[in-house]
């Protein structure tokens, strides 16, 4: 008996779990699919990092340049908001004691 209400519990948890990730899942089709739809190009130019993003979305969305550097902390820009069917570009130094901007990496969000 024992057996059999330990073996009704897993299977009516694993149930709830199931109805409960499916209603999930069917909830928020549109909003997952345009999470980060931003479009962007990062490259290093005269010891700046530069980002630029596309947004082909409906939606307003958010980016920001890290400028990976030498001896010193990386660097941050501020946040960029693109507006749907827009672009934008920033770029950002590392600082005097570094030994230069060694990568670029976009981060999304705001």
């Amino acid at each position: 008996m024992k057996i059999l209400w330990k073996r009704a519990l897993v299977t009516g948890a694993a149930g709830v779990a199931l109805v409960s990730g499916v209603g999930l899942a069917t909830a928020s089709p549109a909003a997952a699919a345009e999470r980060n739809v931003l479009q962007c190009n990062a490259w290093i130019s005269d010891d700046v990092a530069i980002g630029d993003c596309y947004n082909p979305g409906t939606q307003l969305h958010a980016f920001s340049v890290r400028a990976i550097c030498g001896w010193a902390p990386d660097a941050y820009s501020n946040w960029v908001y693109v507006k749907p069917g827009t672009s934008s570009a920033i770029g950002v130094r590392c600082g005097p004691l570094s030994t230069g901007v060694g990568g670029v990496a976009i981060e999304y969000g705001g």
